[in-house]
This record gives structure tokens, sequence and C-alpha cells, in this order.
């Protein structure tokens, strides 16, 4: 085997391991954005709820008015849990997106390679 074939060979594995990386990095990044449409959900939802609890005032008496600002305060906290959440999802989901784009210039980088190499290989059969 020349040197022209093996640097062929070896730049048609650098080229599917690149695309497996860029399929991988796809998948992955796809995963971070439905979590973080989920997340998303369940902030606006929280904070719904925890509006609706602190607009409430069909209270009758202390004990239903102090459950009701209980109530109101529990999902208040936990709407600022679920958008610090959604928030680590969406630096998640932006990071993922990044790698994708660094794994798909390096999947074409690659795929140049290898083409180049086939057509130096085909340029000095054909002179041979």
């Amino acid at each position: 085997m020349t040197a022209e074939q093996r640097r062929l060979k070896r730049t048609r594995l650098i080229e599917r391991v690149r695309t497996v990386e860029q399929r991988q990095s796809a998948l992955a990044a796809a995963e971070a954005e439905t979590q973080r449409a989920r997340l998303d959900a369940v902030s606006a939802k929280t904070r719904a709820l925890a509006a609706h609890y602190a607009a409430s005032r069909d209270a009758t008496d202390a004990q239903s008015l102090r459950r009701s600002g209980t109530m109101s305060s529990h999902l208040r906290d936990l709407s600022h849990m679920a958008e610090r959440h959604a928030q680590d999802a969406r630096d998640q989901s932006e990071a993922s997106m990044a790698a994708l784009a660094r794994n798909e210039r390096r999947r074409r980088r690659a795929e140049e390679d290898y083409r180049e190499a086939a057509s130096v290989l085909r340029e000095k059969l054909a002179a041979r």
C-alpha cells in the first residue's frame, strides 16, 4: 500500500468518525432543546399558578387567607426554581448548539480532506 493509499484510508476513517461525532452532537442538541422547552413550560405554568393564588381574594376567614398566602408563596418559590432550571437548560442548549456547529465544521473539513486525498491518488494513478 502506497503512502497516498494509506493517507486516503486514514482520511476516510477520520471523515466517518467526524460524521458520527456530528450525529451524536445533533442528538444531544435536540435533547437539550427539548428539555429547555419542557422546563420553560413548567416555569410558565408555576408562574401562572402563583399569580392566580396571589390574586385570589375569596378568602372567607383568616385560615383560608393564610392557606392562600402560603400556597402563593410556595408556588412563587417553585416558579423561581423552575426559572433557574429553565435558564440552566437554555445555557446547556446553547452549548450543545455550539458544539454541533463545531462538529459540523470538523466533519466538513474531514470530508474535504478525503476528497483531496482521493483526487491526489487518482491523479497519481492516472499519471502511471
